[in-house]
């Protein structure tokens, strides 16, 4: 008889939990306001390395070369920039931008080997100078 009164106790006095899923309510909140700190501590802008804000000139100034922007190309150059000594200035058509590698860059100053095709170009490869400007860079040959 007192196994029947423990069967019985077990499964009619038994109710259910709330502290497991309570657990795991509180360790998705951890997780989540660990992602939240992170991303608000090192925001995806600031983690953009230099060869990034490199290709990222040479993309824009292709770009603009082939809309024929001028403002945006000055924009993008050094205050001393010879249009004769420019990539594209033999180019006729649209350019298109076939890579940017073996960027280096030496505090303020930086190169990279750029990779055109099109525009009568045919496949090229340059060595491009750049100089910082600001957070950026300007093409400077």
């Amino acid at each position: 008889m007192s196994d029947q009164l423990r069967d019985s106790d077990n499964s009619e006095n038994k109710t259910a939990s709330a502290g497991p899923f309570l657990l795991a309510v509180a360790i998705v909140a951890l997780i989540l306001g660990g992602i939240f700190v992170a991303s608000a501590m090192s925001p995806a802008e600031d983690n953009v390395t230099e060869t990034d804000r490199i290709s990222r000139t040479v993309a824009d100034y292709v770009a603009a070369h082939n809309k024929n922007d001028t403002k945006t190309l000055q924009s993008l150059t050094c205050a001393n920039f010879d249009k004769q000594s420019d990539a594209l200035a033999a180019a006729n058509g649209e350019v298109e931008l076939a890579g940017v590698d073996n960027p280096v860059v030496t505090g303020d100053r930086a190169q990279a080997d750029v990779r055109l095709s099109g525009g009568g170009l045919g496949n090229k490869v340059e060595a491009w100078t750049f100089t910082r400007d600001g957070e950026g860079w300007d093409v400077c040959s």
